[in-house]
């Protein structure tokens, strides 16, 4: 026999009644403070418009809004728990606050006295203790102590969010200046990237400054989100690290570099990583990479430079592949055509000063770049064959990486307008 619309409202109103049981213990457990961070007032109260506190239903109340209270009621269960998780230091204090009142309130039945002076002893410490943490905001951040005290309650739930990653306030802080200094962010918008750009900073090896710059440069040349971003690299420092390379010192490289990245940058920017990569690989950085791009793009001086060295060396030196690599942006593609030209160690050794001279002069380096690079180039290949930094799994990754975050962060941006 099917359960009727009053039995099941019955049944409903059971749960209620034990959920109102469950809510009152917690409040007296939790004190009034932490009760209402969690919302248990509001349970109560929700619970107490649709039964008495006999648990029977009150007139009026039919089954949809009994189901209605109780869903919101587990609802409010779940959303406690994620405040927990995000926000201990918050929820410990709004708990202890309840202790400490208890414990005042039992000092002041033995001792008036005694209690007032426990009081006033505790409230010395909150506030300059408190005033130490705002001076200090002020001095790092250079801000008023109107702000300063604004943003140290912010900093405060932070901090402990922060705590589980292993980071601290200061990083907090400087992940908070950066924003405003390098991306132009309101103190709104700093505080709510201070988290995530201090953690993506410490996964990528690099400052909260570095990291920022970085950002900027990426948002000039992309449409994807910052999230999208952060993510890209965070994800591109952990191939760069698989890499046998430090992450913190290509994005530095492409930072000090900001604009050769604006110039060249194609597919998301993956394009200048990869040439960072190969040409940390070979010993040089990404101003190096550049010197030699502008010098190829000065197409007239480059030719008749080519034409020097071919005389020179007795060889036909030809530039013209590594010109339409420059030219479209493939800087890695073009260092690896350069070195197809130079040729290798054992070669270049042979030289005199004025084949070298001239042969650095055609590509843009100087004679030490040339040696180092014709040197490192050697000992990460075999006998005439050029560095495989093209064909390196992790370089493959970076560059593919890139489409699949744009095309996840476009789903995102999609969900969130059908919302």
């Amino acid at each position: 026999m099917a359960e009727s619309s009053h039995d099941r409202a019955l049944n409903v109103a059971k749960e209620l009644h034990d959920l109102g049981i469950e809510r009152q213990k917690q409040l007296k457990e939790e004190g009034v403070l932490a009760g209402a961070l969690f919302g248990r007032q509001r349970d109560l109260a929700s619970i107490a418009s649709a039964i008495n506190a006999d648990g029977i239903v009150r007139n009026g109340v039919g089954e949809d809004y009994l189901k209605t209270i109780k869903e919101q009621t587990k609802e409010q269960d779940g959303l406690n728990d994620a405040i927990s998780d995000s926000f201990p230091g918050i929820v410990s204090l709004s708990k202890g606050a309840a202790t400490f009142a208890n414990t005042l309130r039992v000092l002041a039945a033995a001792n008036p006295l005694l209690a007032l002076l426990a009081g006033a002893v505790a409230l010395f410490k909150l506030f300059t203790g408190l005033a130490k943490k705002v001076a200090e905001t002020r001095k790092d951040l250079g801000v008023s102590a109107a702000e300063a005290i604004k943003l140290e309650a912010a900093f405060f739930g932070l901090e402990k969010v922060a705590a589980l990653s292993g980071l601290e306030a200061s990083d907090l802080k400087e992940s908070f200046a950066a924003a405003r200094d390098n991306l132009g962010a309101t103190r709104d918008e700093a505080l709510g990237l201070s988290l995530s750009l201090a953690q993506t900073a410490m996964k990528s090896g690099q400052t909260a400054d570095q990291l920022t710059k970085t950002l900027s440069l990426m948002e000039s040349i992309s449409g994807a989100s910052r999230d999208a971003l952060l993510s890209q690299i965070e994800i591109t420092g952990q191939m760069i690290e698989q890499a046998g390379l430090a992450p913190g010192d290509i994005f530095k490289d492409l930072a000090d570099n900001a604009e050769n990245f604006a110039s060249f940058a194609k597919d998301g920017g993956m394009n200048v990583v990869n040439a960072a990569v190969a040409a940390k690989k070979l010993g040089l950085n990404m101003s190096a990479v550049s010197d030699t791009t502008e010098s190829l793009l000065d197409f007239e001086s480059s030719i008749e430079k080519q034409m020097e060295a071919s005389v020179l060396l007795g060889r036909q030196l030809n530039l013209d592949r590594a010109r339409q690599l420059a030219l479209t942006g493939d800087q890695e593609g073009m260092m690896k055509e350069i070195l197809k030209q130079v040729g290798g160690e054992a070669e270049f050794n042979r030289l005199n000063v004025l084949q070298r001279r001239a042969l650095a002069d055609s590509v843009g380096q100087s004679v030490e770049n040339l040696s180092r690079l014709v040197r490192n180039n050697t000992a990460t290949t075999t006998a005439g064959t050029v560095a495989s930094t093209t064909s390196d799994p992790v370089v493959g990754v970076l560059s593919s990486q890139t489409g699949i975050l744009e095309s996840m962060d476009s789903s995102l941006r999609s969900i969130k307008k059908e919302l």
